[in-house]
């Protein structure tokens, strides 16, 4: 039974070391910001081959119960994935976004 045993994690480990590697590799950062009401938005990689992720968020004077701010990165219905500074209701709120991508 030991034998045995040894015997699969040695083939597990003969299979498991001859998979190829898949490299991964920064791509780079991005960066929206939005002052006073609205949406802004900038494309970054194709979602086929990165992934990108939100790095860094900064809201700034969201001081009323009207005022609201938000950031995302998501992947776009079409190919790209997307950064997003959204104001709510706002006469002086900022949003500063940032997000970094990966290949892979």
């Amino acid at each position: 039974m030991e034998i045995r045993l040894i015997k699969v994690l040695a083939v597990l480990g003969v299979l498991l070391g001859s998979l190829q590697a898949q490299a991964v590799s920064y791509d780079g950062t991005w960066t929206q910001n939005k002052s006073n009401a609205g949406v802004a938005w900038t494309p970054m990689r194709t979602h086929a081959n990165h992934f990108c992720f939100l790095s860094k968020v900064e809201i700034e004077e969201t001081d009323t119960s009207r005022e609201w701010a938000r950031c995302r990165a998501y992947r776009s219905s079409g190919a790209d994935w997307i950064l997003e500074a959204r104001l709510g209701k706002s006469s002086d709120a900022d949003a500063r976004c940032s997000a970094i991508c990966y290949n892979n």
